[in-house]
């Protein structure tokens, strides 16, 4: 798999699943190897998604808690194209 979650922190256990399957899904058209971390910005009710990966990239994907999973995965889908 293109990206791999390696961490995810805070997000409720009944959206877990679903919005990590949602991140990995977003990386799955891409030809190289990226990591990513998902946490909760409790300040700002959001999910943050570090996304790293070759030759310095990094980025960080944001998006509601109770985000659509298509929107999940396109939001990481055009962070990755950025």
């Amino acid at each position: 798999m293109p990206l791999i979650v390696f961490d995810v922190k805070g997000i409720p256990a009944v959206r877990r699943e679903r919005i990590q399957n949602a991140v990995e899904a977003g990386g799955k058209q891409v030809a190289r190897s990226y990591e990513a971390w998902i946490s909760v910005d409790p300040s700002r009710g959001e999910v943050l998604v570090l996304i790293t990966g070759p030759i310095g990239f990094e980025r960080v994907a944001r998006f509601a808690v109770d985000a659509e999973t298509h929107d999940i995965t396109e939001r990481v889908r055009a962070t990755l194209e950025e």
